[in-house]
Formats: structure tokens, sequence, C-alpha cells
């Protein structure tokens, strides 16, 4: 029993809870932005404003959805739905706290209002020039009526667990 307390008690010593946080499901190598889980548990990837989006971009594969507020030059969110071998497409729910994501760092609208989100999958999104993981409104598969206010509370929660706030 000693020898498993003093394990511990060193591991606790040397344990770095930032890269603990760096080290969770879904993230990428080299991605410093958000990860926050859906409620179906697939990782929703939200770049800070100033992130190239070539990561995000390089990382995204065929299930996985881009979102994007129409208005505004807010992060970009990508919810990861490959990172789930049991999901084939995103499911509505998760798509749907994505796009609430999309809006709340999208820089829109606050409070109770609703904010335009457009999304697309990975192979629509810009691969080269200044507009690199910038979604074109006429490349979009589709808008979701977004509300910042119902992941308020997982987007700050996010924030204080991976150090952001």
């Amino acid at each position: 029993y000693q020898e498993v307390a003093d394990e511990l008690a060193d591991k606790l010593e040397t344990f770095d809870a930032d890269a603990a946080a760096r080290d969770q499901f879904g993230r990428p190598a080299g991605f410093e932005g958000l990860v926050i889980s859906s409620p179906l548990g697939v990782p929703v990837l939200v770049a800070r404003r100033s992130f190239s989006d070539e990561l995000l971009r390089r990382v995204g594969r065929g299930a996985d959805l881009w979102f994007q507020c129409v208005e505004g030059r807010g992060s970009r969110v990508l919810l990861r739905t490959s990172c789930v071998p049991s999901l084939s497409k995103s499911p509505r729910e998760c798509m749907e706290f994505a796009a609430d994501l999309a809006a709340y760092f999208g820089g829109g609208a606050r409070g109770d209002d609703a904010v335009e989100v457009m999304y697309t999958d990975s192979r629509r999104v810009a691969k080269r020039g200044s507009r690199v993981g910038q979604l074109k409104p006429k490349k979009r598969l589709g808008t979701v009526w977004a509300r910042p206010d119902r992941v308020a509370d997982a987007a700050r929660e996010a924030q204080e667990d991976q150090g952001f706030l």
C-alpha cells in the first residue's frame, strides 16, 4: 500500500494539468484551440480567431463538418465525426451544438438572439491563398440557426479547464 501511495504522490508532483488538457480525445497535434465534447461525445474543435486554419483543414476528414457564422469573422469550428467510427454522418444534436459554438465564438449576437451559421464538409473549404480554411457562402451545404446562449456554460467551462480564461 505504501509503495502505491508513494508512486501516486510522485506522479502528482510532476502532473501537468495543461498537458493533460492538450492530450484529450480529438485534439490534433499542434492545435492550440479549444476541444469540447458534443452531447454524443464527438470532439468539436474551436480555433482561435487569429489561428491559421490550415491545420484544421488538414485534419478534417470525410464526415467532419466545418461551421462558421454567415456574418462576422469569428472562430472556425470543426465537428470531428470521423473520430467516432460508429457514426457514418453527423447527428443533428451534434451539428446544432457545433453551430451554437460557432455562434458563441463568432462574435455575433449575444443573449437570446439567433445567429445564422453555415456549414460544409472539409472538401469545400478553401485550400490556398489568403482565404485558407475559410468557408465561402457559395460552397456551403446548408445553414443552421444557432443560439449561442445554449452553449455559454459549456464554453466557459472548457475555457477554464483548458487554460483560456
